[in-house]
Formats: structure tokens, C-alpha cells, sequence
């Protein structure tokens, strides 16, 4: 065997035992991530204006609808929360159905650990408690329906209003400007959180913000991912050098007989 089919074969050893270091740790991280990380979220949208959650009435009530002051008051227990209607719809639409640009009333449920269908599951049997919450998107201030400003989505903001006992919890995002490989910049919205997702919904298809699976099993994998497609193509090549067949010395004229 030459120099060159030595060097091959080392290669190829380390090669290996690279690879098979390389799938072993990834297999062991992405596992430790399914049991660890592992969030699912489930969705039912409310479209009546009159229901109960956890045994507290719930009013929703349309003030001067169709003008430029129309308004959304939410009875919740004692408290009333007035929304602005931000993307004007059709007033002669039944339920909340002139709301869906901007406003969605959410039921929804979140785990670890378990599909979407065993979640679902869950909360029809009881299992796992349910949330509710309102969720609104306001365009840019001073843009006019119809306009342009609608879709200047970096000015988009999203409100949450979560029902809590009687009282609302308020929280409010804009629409993420970064890259989806990147942290969302203060204030946005954060990647894999039911707020991401529950802002899907008031926001245009064609509009959606990319979710960035920040701990999704690929970016759980790390570096082990680079190290086993490079060890792979190292493999193979030092395998191909060392099978491959070896050349005849060519000889001189002169020792020919």
C-alpha cells in the first residue's frame, strides 16, 4: 500500500469515528429537546358575542358601529375593557365576523411534550386547563382603511388581552422586523409563544411573520449537524481513494525488451 492509500485509510478511520461521535451526540441531544422543549399549541376561535368562560359572563357589544368612532366594549365580571375598531368591516355582518382583520376571541390550551391531536384530546376530557384571550391588530397610527399604510406591516402592533379571574392581563407586541434566524428585537414578538401564534390569526396570509423555532430540534442539534455531513464527505472520499484502483507504472522505451 502507498503513502497515499495510508493517508486514505486514516482519514477514513477517523472519518468514521467522527461520524459516528457526531449522530450518536445528535440523536441524544434531539431527544433530551422532544422531552424538554417540546411545545404545542391549541386554537378554538369564539365567534358569538354573548358566551360564559370558567362561569363568568362574557358581553360583547358594538358602540356607534359603521362610524369613524366605532368601538368594542368587552363586559368581563366587573370589567369592561372599550377597544378601537382599527380595520373597519362590514356592521351588517353577524357575531364578530366583521372583526376577523383585526380582532379574534381565542380559546386555547398549551403543553409539552405531546402532539397537537393528544392535546386536543386532553382538553375536551378535561386534562388540561383552557385560556382565553383576545387578541387585536392595529395598523400603523393615522393610516387609512384601504390606504397603503395597511400593509407597512413594521408598524403593525398587536394587543393581548387575557381573561384572568374577572380581570384582563395586557400585553402588547409589534410585528417582527428581524431576520427568522435571529432574536426578535425588544418589544416584538417572540418566536414559539401561543402570542405568535395567536397573532397568525389577525394577520393577513400573505403577511404572516416567519416563526423562527428557536428551539426546534434542528437548532437543537448544534454543531453535531456540520460535523456529521463533513465527516460523511471525508469518508467517503478517503474511501474512494483507497479502493480505487492503482495505476501501472509506466516504463521507458529502454527497458522494454
Amino acid at each position: 500500500m502507498n503513502t497515499a492509500r495510508r493517508i486514505a485509510l486514516a482519514v477514513a478511520l477517523l472519518s468514521a469515528a467522527g461520524l459516528g461521535l457526531s449522530v450518536y451526540t445528535m440523536a441524544r441531544r434531539v431527544a433530551e429537546h422532544n422531552q424538554r422543549e417540546r411545545k404545542v399549541y391549541f386554537f378554538k376561535e369564539i365567534l358569538k358575542k354573548d358566551f360564559e368562560f370558567k362561569g363568568v359572563p362574557v358581553h360583547i357589544t358594538d358602540i356607534n358601529p359603521g362610524t369613524p368612532d366605532w368601538h368594542l366594549n368587552i363586559a368581563y365580571g366587573a370589567e369592561n375593557l372599550r377597544l378601537h375598531v382599527s380595520v373597519p368591516g362590514n356592521p351588517k355582518l353577524p357575531d364578530l365576523v366583521a372583526h376577523n382583520d383585526w380582532l379574534r376571541v381565542l380559546l386555547f390550551a398549551e403543553a409539552r411534550h405531546m402532539t397537537a391531536a393528544t392535546l386536543e384530546q386532553k382538553v375536551r376530557e378535561g386534562e388540561v386547563p383552557e385560556r382565553l384571550a383576545i387578541v387585536t391588530r392595529s395598523p400603523l397610527p393615522g393610516a387609512e382603511p384601504g390606504k397603503w399604510q395597511d400593509v407597512w406591516k413594521s408598524g403593525w402592533a398587536y394587543d393581548f388581552y387575557e381573561f384572568d379571574d374577572g380581570h384582563f392581563k395586557h400585553e402588547r407586541f409589534t410585528y417582527p422586523t428581524g431576520k427568522p434566524d435571529r432574536e426578535p428585537k425588544p418589544g416584538q414578538l417572540p418566536a414559539d409563544t401561543w402570542q405568535f401564534q395567536a397573532a397568525s390569526a389577525v394577520t393577513p396570509q400573505t403577511q404572516r411573520p416567519s416563526n423562527r423555532f428557536t428551539m426546534d430540534a434542528l437548532n437543537a442539534a448544534g454543531w453535531t449537524l456540520p460535523a456529521a455531513a463533513w465527516s460523511t464527505m471525508l469518508l467517503l472520499g478517503s474511501i474512494a481513494i483507497v479502493v480505487a484502483p492503482a495505476r501501472r507504472r509506466s516504463t521507458s522505451p529502454s527497458q522494454r525488451p
